[in-house]
């Protein structure tokens, strides 16, 4: 087997980490962060303030 087969692969195998694995990996860790950063975080919300000017009859 001469050189040029295996240049041949291995720029196959570039372009496919290039323009498919690496642009699905992202894809998928940002949403993976995305619903993380955007799940309702219960103990991180405000609570609710006893309105003072409402009037205690």
């Amino acid at each position: 087997m001469d050189n040029g087969l295996y240049t041949v692969i291995g720029f196959a195998v570039v372009r496919c980490m290039k323009y498919i694995f690496i642009p699905i990996g992202v894809a998928v860790i940002a949403r993976v962060i995305a619903d993380r950063l955007l799940r309702p975080q219960p103990d991180r919300q405000k609570k609710k303030r006893f309105n003072k000017n409402r009037s205690i009859k």
